[in-house]
């Protein structure tokens, strides 16, 4: 038996290139702001897991400088993309707006918890780069005051993020929190009976 597209499976793929330009205009507009929320509460948390509590977050455009209060001016600071951490909202959004329905009844609802899903994935990820600068390059300060078992936590805990989280976090949280439409696109709804023969 051939395999053949549904018409919601048609009408989602019309959809999809003007849902990833949508997509791409919400980020843009959003990301300025986004980018000092995720600096602010990474900030928070990274000291709140510190003693003493020093860690600092600076936005400078799309980067994120990472540093410590506690070292002379002149010290090491990290610049890390914050693009790279929140870029996979535009996948995200782009598979939600081109879902038929995806916002009618309790879609909304639906789309504001995988955001705040999606937010704390980001929030972290951050986090696991500020830990990692601490843990590995700041020379003797690091050694001092990161074992090596947390240094193999934080490092490990950075690179889950920045590749399995990052790439399969948007269809992850598709499938999960609009598995009712999203399923049914490709014959997987589990209404279907097979045929006798």
């Amino acid at each position: 038996m051939r395999w053949r597209a549904t018409p919601d499976l048609r009408r989602f793929l019309r959809r999809l290139p003007l849902a990833l330009l949508a997509a791409v205009v919400l980020w843009a507009l959003a990301k300025p702001a986004y980018g000092h929320v995720l600096a602010a509460v990474s900030q928070a948390l990274a000291r709140a897991t510190e003693n003493p509590r020093a860690a600092v977050v600076k936005v400078d455009g799309n980067y994120a400088m990472i540093g410590r209060t506690d070292f002379r001016a002149g010290s090491g600071w990290l610049k890390t993309s914050l693009i790279q951490i929140h870029y996979n909202l535009i996948p995200f959004l782009a598979l939600v707006l081109a879902l038929p329905g995806s916002l009618a009844g309790q879609g909304w609802r639906r789309l504001v918890l995988a955001l705040a899903v999606m937010v704390l994935a980001h929030v972290l990820g951050l986090l696991w780069q500020i830990k990692c600068f601490f843990a590995f390059d700041m020379g003797p300060w690091s050694e001092a005051n990161y074992s090596a078992f947390a240094r193999n936590v934080y490092g490990s805990l950075r690179y889950f993020w920045d590749l399995p989280v990052t790439f399969t976090l948007p269809l992850l949280l598709w499938l999960g929190f609009f598995a009712d439409r999203a399923m049914p696109l490709v014959g997987l709804d589990g209404t279907t009976t097979p045929r006798r023969r």
